[in-house]
């Protein structure tokens, strides 16, 4: 990274409530120093920001948003061949996993960090889809991906009602016909009936949660989790566990939830898919761990 270099701040206007935008001017505006140094790029869908963003060697792109924001802004540059880049993250989103793993736990952290320059690296799941070939945070099934479903359909009515209406949707939801294939071995058999079956790929879930403890954003390998009743699901969220092989203290194992580290894996399922936070129109793929694929902006 260049030791002064010009920030391109991309966020998505049509996100959460719209007010992105004039919330990055007031920030920007209220930094002058750093607001010479930065130009923003607005865009509504991947498509517009594929079209807007042409970078100079010396541009640093941030992504303003959430974990989907910032999935499409390492997909565009992975898709251009520019995986090279250092990129920040603004953390505008809800839950904002990538952003605590990073150790930016707010907007100002998150600007101070862009000023520092400290850079760190982070692993990515590469998958075999087409349309969203790169995971940062998760790739899942089950409640997670059914409750994303619901939520994605009512949010931009009121965000109250949508995560009520797919909590009470989602939450007792137990299915059957998952399967999950790990470094070739069978670890998930479809006739299993689970409540969640979840890969990972950094260890904080949504607002700065930790799940995975000991887990290590570049170890070059991911975590695998069977959870098999909604009691165990919130157990979790609840109280992490220690990831195999991890470095922390052991948390309490839980009698509900099956973990494995991996480099490779197969998912498939009879409901959607979501990647990092998003619900996705497919069923099945594959995945592959890609250590230490980007430097990015840290605390």
């Amino acid at each position: 990274m260049s030791e002064s270099p010009r920030f391109v701040f991309c966020v998505n206007a049509a996100a959460g409530t719209g007010k992105g935008p004039r919330r990055l001017e007031a920030l920007l505006a209220a930094r002058p120093a750093l607001q010479r140094r930065s130009r923003v790029v607005r865009s509504a869908s991947a498509a517009e920001l594929d079209s807007a963003l042409r970078l100079a060697d010396d541009e640093l792109p941030v992504s303003v948003g959430g974990d989907g924001s910032f999935n499409a802004l390492v997909t565009l540059i992975d898709r251009r061949g520019e995986l090279q880049r250092t990129l920040g993250l603004l953390p505008f989103g809800t839950g904002n996993a990538t952003a605590h793993t990073l150790g930016l736990r707010s907007v100002a952290v998150a600007l101070a960090a862009l000023e520092q320059g400290v850079t760190g690296s982070l692993d990515l799941m590469r998958t075999s889809l087409p349309a969203t070939p790169v995971a940062l945070v998760s790739c899942s099934t089950g409640f997670e991906s059914g409750f994303l479903q619901r939520y994605s359909a009512l949010r931009y009515r009121s965000k109250p009602w949508a995560g009520m209406s797919a909590l009470m949707m989602n939450a007792p939801r137990r299915i059957v016909g998952v399967s999950l294939t790990v470094d070739g071995a069978e670890w998930v058999h479809p006739t299993s009936l689970v409540h969640n079956v979840g890969l990972y790929n950094i260890p904080h879930y949504a607002f700065g949660k930790v799940m995975w403890r000991g887990m290590q954003r570049d170890d070059g390998m991911a975590i695998a989790a069977e959870v098999s009743t909604p009691l165990w699901y919130w157990n979790l969220m609840a109280r992490g566990v220690a990831a195999p092989g991890g470095d922390a203290i052991p948390a309490p194992t839980l009698p509900g939830v099956r973990t494995i580290r991996w480099h490779s894996a197969e998912l498939r399922s009879p409901a959607r898919l979501q990647v990092d936070g998003e619900s996705i129109d497919a069923t099945s793929t594959t995945l592959v761990v890609v250590p230490r694929a980007l430097t990015v902006i840290r605390a």
